[in-house]
């Protein structure tokens, strides 16, 4: 009986192996993190060539990859990296073929048909490729976002994954400011970063999330990304809304960098006429720095690369607490029979001290390695470390102004981000590839509130006490001081995780086996 179950359980195993091979070449045809590049090669007959040998070179950093056609001349080559290629096929009594100035983009399948001359003596065909106009092998409804356009687009913020609004059916979630896709809640999306998952667990959202305003990665980490509204496959599933599959730079050949610096200033801005017209002169963002760089190249040729970047943000937002009938001249006024002089005393001071102008400066720092290699030419590895630290006090509370609320009821944010994403492509056969995905990712999002318990409300004087929105959890030591004013200041006793287990690791392992009847 145990041996019959051992054997129908191999035999199941074998049947589906079978099965999987047997679908057909658009199914494998979407890949996180990835391009293919796929075609047949023919005579000039238009009878196939099989065993023909393709080589699908990178010309940004020379590695190639080394494949056959099939029975049927076919070839499809998976898990390759974006950027510019150039394919040649070979075969004896042949001339050589070669395709150049190819465009591979992240999650596409490009299809590159080569024909191949009868070789009357030495020579090489090159053909130089236009764009591509139609990927024949797509069938969910998506757009690139591309270098040019990542590089090139203006943004506020810098926050690189908003310009997936320039995609069809995205707009702004209006409750959350995540992006929305088909009407859908933004909660439902799934954010991909060199096919690694990119999400915040327990808000649902991006890394770092969309309220704050902090951002994870650099925008000039990233090269591209795919933006998937619908039909995507099963791969960049996990979502019933869109999948942002992006990818992020690498080093090339050439050793290639920017810097940037932007600075905003209130007596170099205009004043919207609305504020205006209230009676408002004021700026809602005092200054706002900006600045940072990038630098990648070779450290072997051909074999390893580097590339790195670092970007920082310094904003300096001040906000205003106000009360409709609370000011000088009442905090004057005598205090009822009920309370002592000096209750009354008090109680003015403390009302007042909520009042007024408060410091709500934020200070971001995001930081990306990488490094690619190729160990073998069947091998090739990728491994990146990204971190970014965010301590924005007084920053809950988002608006300029605020009448009838005070300090007390605002809170403060602290983000500390670590993440690890290796990526490891093995050519196991010219029909079989494998990659092995691994990530390590350190989450760790707090929010506190400035006031204690109770909440408390008094109409058209101000709000003040513990926002019932904050949770209650404690949090490390120093992240509370850290949240609060430094070291030197006793760390608030009502601090909470925004992600309760923050450390999560996560491993892929991905076969693709070709199969063409």
């Amino acid at each position: 009986m145990r041996t019959s179950k051992v054997f129908r359980g191999f035999l199941a195993a074998g049947g589906m192996l079978t099965l999987l091979m047997a679908l057909p070449n658009h199914a494998y045809s979407q890949l996180a993190g990835s391009g293919t590049i796929t075609g047949s090669v023919t005579d000039p007959s238009g009878a196939v060539v099989p065993a023909a040998d393709i080589t699908i070179r990178n010309t940004d950093t020379g590695i190639e990859r080394k494949i056959g056609t099939t029975d049927a001349g076919l070839y499809t080559a998976v898990f390759l990296p974006p950027g510019h290629y150039e394919v040649e096929a070979r075969k004896a009594g042949f001339a050589n073929t070669m395709r150049k100035e190819l465009v591979l983009q992240v999650g596409q399948t490009l299809t590159i048909n080569l024909s191949l001359a009868v070789q009357t003596s030495t020579q090489e065909v090159t053909v130089v490729a236009g764009a591509s106009v139609v990927d024949t092998e797509k069938t969910d409804v998506s757009q690139v976002v591309s270098a040019d356009a990542v590089s090139n687009l203006p943004i506020g913020g810098r926050r690189w994954d908003q310009l997936a609004l320039t995609s069809p059916n995205a707009t702004t979630d209006g409750t959350s400011g995540l992006v929305s896709f088909r009407g859908i809640s933004g909660l439902y999306n799934n954010n991909m970063v060199d096919g690694a998952n990119n999400n915040q667990a327990l808000f649902s959202e991006g890394r770092a999330r969309a309220n704050s305003g902090a951002y994870v990665f650099s925008m000039d980490s990233m090269l591209e990304y795919q933006v998937n509204s619908s039909n995507y496959s099963a791969e960049l599933g996990q979502a019933a809304g869109g999948v942002v599959n992006a990818v992020t730079k690498s080093g090339t050949n050439t050793v290639h960098g920017d810097l940037f610096y932007y600075l905003r200033y209130p007596t170099w801005n205009a004043l919207d006429s609305f504020p205006k017209s209230q009676g408002n002169y004021t700026q809602p963002i005092h200054q706002w720095q900006q600045f940072g760089g990038s630098v990648g190249g070779p450290i072997i040729k051909d074999k390893l690369f580097y590339f790195g970047t670092y970007d920082g943000s310094r904003k300096v937002n001040p906000i205003a607490y106000t009360s409709s009938s609370y000011n000088s001249s009442t905090r004057a006024l005598p205090c009822t029979a009920v309370v002592t002089a000096t209750q009354c005393a008090n109680a003015n001071q403390y009302l007042y001290g909520l009042l007024g102008t408060f410091p709500r400066a934020t200070n971001q720092d995001v930081g990306f390695g990488k490094l690619e290699s190729l160990i073998t030419p069947r091998n090739r590895v990728a491994a990146s470390f990204d971190f970014m630290n965010y301590r924005a006090p007084n920053a809950y509370q988002t608006a300029p102004s605020y009448n009838n609320s005070s300090v007390s009821s605002n809170g403060s944010y602290i983000f500390h981000e670590r993440i690890f994403v290796t990526n490891w492509d093995s050519t196991i056969s010219p029909t079989a590839l494998n990659n092995v995905r691994f990530q390590w990712g350190r989450d760790l999002e707090a929010a506190g509130a400035n006031g204690t318990a109770p909440y408390v409300s008094l109409a058209s004087v101000a709000t003040y006490g513990e926002n019932y929105a904050l949770p209650r959890t404690a949090l490390w030591r120093e992240l509370r001081a850290a949240a609060h004013g430094g070291a030197g200041r006793t760390p608030h006793p009502d601090f909470r995780h925004a992600f309760r287990q923050p450390r999560a690791p996560h491993h892929q392992d991905g076969i693709r086996f070709e199969y063409h009847p």
